[in-house]
């Protein structure tokens, strides 16, 4: 089993795995623990979601990706 992700510490850039299965690059933490503002890089069940932003409940994320923040 995974170690629990702290949503509280991502930071934008961190690239996340979400329950459906998608990909997103958030671009804002506003540090509640409950949501994140992402960017969707691929989204299996909607691809008409890659390029958005949107909120994304923290419940939905899986899995961490890498970071491209500088």
């Amino acid at each position: 089993m995974s170690a629990p992700i702290n949503i509280r510490d991502l930071a934008p850039g961190t690239s996340i795995v979400l329950v459906d299965g998608a990909h997103a690059e958030i671009v804002d933490n506003p540090g509640d623990g409950i949501w994140l503002f992402g960017r969707y890089l691929s989204s299996p069940r909607d691809p008409t979601l890659v390029g958005r932003e949107e909120m994304i409940f923290a419940q939905d994320v899986v899995a961490l990706g890498h970071s491209t923040a500088a």
